[in-house]
């Protein structure tokens, strides 16, 4: 194979499955997207997690994804091909019982068994990936893996800060995975420059790689059909496309359906935490319209007059929204809390960055006068740099020269 080609191995916080079920809306899920496109990529293969009984009897969990072509089964792993030169590896444990009790600490115990390195191994065999291959990794969970492995060179992608997550930040030893993430990975990034700053004690070189988008997808110059479940909400419209959960701000959130009773709010995404966001449904302003496949988001984004990101700066995981930037290639209006790398794009005249919930809804009131009086918030576009297919090839480019690099 040439020097300028590399197989690429992927294991991604969020696998091809879930994305086939929920849409290709994640970091990771768009960085596999463009991997399987990239002329320099030879073979890319994606390892799911592995799916327990446990999951399969109660989250009705498929073996395998909905579109591609099984190459291989045997046992209950299957090698698919789900694209031109991209694979997917599924494997089904087992079990019920451990799983539950387990719970999020279950993915790094199960990706550390011997089954799941033979798995990858004869997977990488059949494929002909297993003389030389690089892998990219994109949580610490998968560490138990990667010490099993041997790939030429591996890349180590940080999405949030799992360590400041709720939901995973009592894993057994998930900060001794981060460590061994920032001792041996070849090539480290993060979407943040906060996360950045913190795996710069350990590894100066790690590169701060902010999120991207797809202005193919998103486009302001493309006419979208009003969703129907908008009909009835009346114009000017404060809308909000995300996951809800401990980053929100309530106290700007309720200050701003208060301060602005004659203004619809519509929430779009799923509620991770029900009993912290509960409180926003009892103002008659504001309406939440459920979780929306990620192809319908265009739609929904479109009918929003002014897009907003009402983030607690105290409770954030050290993220970058990839929200923004989709607010953003859509010619919208914004008021965020200044997290991840939104500040980059404070002199943009539809951008306000906000640190307090009273900036927060001093900056909507604001946007909102402006709309009234039918003055114009000129708009810039996403640079070419913030496109997924940019961003991508950033990783890309240094796998394949960190590769060729001399040893020392």
């Amino acid at each position: 194979m040439a020097t300028n080609m590399v197989n690429l191995v992927v294991i991604p916080f969020h696998d091809w499955k879930k994305c086939e079920h929920e849409g290709f809306r994640t970091r990771d899920a768009h960085f596999m997207q463009e991997f399987g496109k990239h002329p320099q990529i030879n073979k890319l293969l994606v390892i799911n997690r592995p799916l327990s009984w446990a999951e399969m009897l109660l989250l009705k969990r498929r073996r395998y994804p909905q579109h591609g072509q099984i190459i291989s089964q045997q046992r209950e792993v299957y090698l698919s091909q789900v694209g031109e030169k991209t694979y997917t590896l599924d494997i089904v444990i087992p079990e019920v019982i451990r799983p539950l009790w387990m719970k999020r600490s279950w993915i790094p115990f199960i990706f550390g068994k011997s089954k799941i390195t033979r798995s990858v191994n004869k997977a990488l065999t059949q494929l002909e990936m297993d003389s030389s291959y690089a892998m990219f990794l994109s949580a610490p969970l998968f560490v138990p893996l990667v010490q099993n492995l041997s790939p030429d060179f591996w890349a180590f992608d940080a999405q949030d800060n799992l360590l400041k997550q709720t939901l995973y930040r009592n894993v057994p030893d998930l900060e001794k995975f981060y460590g061994f993430c920032l001792t041996n990975a070849d090539f480290i990034s993060a979407n943040s420059a906060e996360t950045t700053q913190w795996f710069h004690e350990i590894r100066p070189d790690a590169r701060w790689i902010p999120n991207g988008v797809d202005t193919d997808m998103f486009s302001p110059h493309r006419v979208y059909l009003r969703p129907s479940d908008m009909q009835a909400i009346d114009p000017p419209i404060i809308g909000y496309a995300g996951k809800m959960q401990e980053m929100f701000d309530m106290e700007a959130i309720k200050g701003a359906l208060v301060a602005l009773p004659d203004i619809n709010f519509a929430f779009i995404g799923q509620q991770l935490n029900r009993k912290w966001v509960k409180d926003i449904w009892q103002y008659p302003n504001a309406h939440y319209l459920g979780d929306k496949p990620y192809h319908l988001l265009p739609q929904y984004l479109a009918a929003f007059d002014i897009c907003i990101i009402p983030y607690s700066l105290q409770r954030q995981h050290g993220g970058d929204p990839i929200k923004f930037y989709e607010y953003l290639a859509m010619g919208k209006p914004i008021v965020s809390a200044e997290i991840g790398g939104v500040g980059v794009f404070k002199d943009y005249k539809q951008v306000c960055i906000t640190r307090t919930a009273e900036e927060f809804i001093v900056g909507l009131q604001q946007m909102v006068s402006d709309i009234k009086e039918g003055k114009r918030i000129n708009s810039r576009p996403v640079p070419e740099e913030y496109l997924w297919k940019s961003k991508a090839d950033q990783i890309v480019q240094a796998i394949i020269h960190g590769r060729s690099a001399p040893q020392a």
